[in-house]
């Protein structure tokens, strides 16, 4: 599975983040993930962004429908 490492610091970067991901116009279904994918938050959803930020040990965007595309613009979230 291929992950994107991203790094969110401010809540407007936050709110940048998660309308990047649902301007996709696609269906698909984005999660963030910690280091070991053991936890996983909605990436389309400010409360997961939210969580996964606070919580996380490294925080990772995965594509769970098709595995390795990521919305256009995301790269300037990565770290």
């Amino acid at each position: 599975m291929i992950r994107a490492k991203i790094e969110l610091i401010t809540a407007t970067e936050m709110r940048n983040f998660i309308s990047c991901v649902n301007s996709d116009g696609t269906a698909d279904k984005y999660v963030l993930e910690n280091f070991d994918g053991s936890f996983r938050a909605d990436a389309r959803s400010m409360l997961g962004v939210a969580y996964a930020t606070a919580e996380f040990d490294g925080v990772f965007l995965v594509n769970r429908t098709h595995d390795g595309v990521f919305p256009k613009g995301i790269n300037k979230f990565r770290k």
